[in-house]
């Protein structure tokens, strides 16, 4: 009989089925007096584990890298819920390493159609579609997801659109699918009841998007019927003065996303003022923007650019 403890291999991050512990030895029997006398815990239905599952860290996501905890307790759940079970939408990008505006509560799965799952803290949805790559995730064993393109058309058709923009962004921005797969796989859903949507999602992307708050305000920009030119060069002459995040050109006007922290640098800070000063002196109008002003008041971010492009324009 192979050890108890070799069940729970670091590669699955301590977890095991019941088929697990079956084929190492144990009988259900075994297994049931191991869980009363407390030498193993039962996690989920059929799933078991040594110890309790780590705590989440407070952002699932940091850097592209997933917390280790949220794939933890998505591997359960699959593991719990059995054959056929895919993370999908936002878990599946959590996975994949997509940024996004806000992070999945509940573990999001895909299931079989025609399957009705009611179990706390998975949002499972049921799907015709099966397709799915099993990926290693922080080098562990691999887990069951939706295809980086195919997490991207879920997200935009089960988020609003705001959201669906910034993990399509992400998407693009990490390599993970370009412009032309998600125009092909668009394409490949036109009879899909949400086709339209899809559509208009590739309206909004960009794959020069350099982060989550240019991803927001550019989604504000354009709803609002400007047509920002996004990572613009300015020169003077034959002089680089810089590339800034957005360029109404008509207007004259830049407008900077402002992710800066209080504890950055001074020579970032000095190098920002320079670019700016620079800018006003070429006669162009500037603009910066928070991420609490752009996220929170958008109604005051579209009252500038609205003054100012107004202002250029009398």
């Amino acid at each position: 009989m192979t050890p108890l403890a070799d069940c729970f291999p670091n590669t699955r991050q301590g977890l095991a089925k019941r088929a697990h512990l079956r084929s190492a030895g144990f009988a259900s029997a075994a297994v049931t007096a191991a869980v009363q006398d407390g030498t193993i815990l039962r996690l989920r239905r059929g799933v078991f584990a040594l110890a309790p599952l780590p705590v989440r860290a407070r952002h699932v996501l940091k850097d592209g890298v997933p917390d280790a905890a949220y794939l933890a307790a998505t591997r359960a759940a699959i593991l719990g819920l059995g054959q056929g079970v895919v993370a999908d939408r936002r878990t599946a990008a959590v996975l994949w390493g997509m940024d996004m505006l806000v992070e999945p509560g509940a573990i999001e799965l895909r299931v079989a159609h025609g399957r009705a799952i009611t179990v706390a803290g998975v949002d499972a949805r049921p799907s015709r579609r099966t397709t799915q790559v099993d990926e290693e995730v922080l080098g562990l064993e691999a887990i069951p997801l939706t295809t980086a393109v195919d997490t991207v058309l879920d997200c935009a058709v089960s988020r609003p659109m705001r959201e669906a923009v910034v993990i399509a962004d992400s998407a693009l921005r990490r390599g993970l699918v370009t412009v032309d797969d998600l125009v092909q796989a668009v394409d490949d859903r036109a009879r899909h009841p949400r086709s339209s949507r899809l559509r208009r999602m590739l309206h909004f992307i960009d794959d020069q998007s350099g982060s989550v708050l240019e991803s927001v305000l550019r989604y504000l920009l354009l709803q609002n019927g400007f047509t920002p030119q996004t990572q613009y060069t300015v020169r003077r002459g034959k002089l680089f003065v810089g590339r800034f995040d957005f360029c109404l050109e008509q207007a004259q006007l830049i407008i900077e996303c402002d992710g800066r922290r209080w504890h950055d640098p001074e020579d970032v800070r000095r190098k920002d003022r320079l670019k700016t000063n620079a800018l006003i002196c070429l006669g162009w109008r500037v603009l910066r923007f928070t991420w609490d002003e752009v996220v929170s008041s958008p109604a005051y971010v579209l009252t500038c650019v609205r003054d100012c492009a107004e202002l250029e324009a009398a």
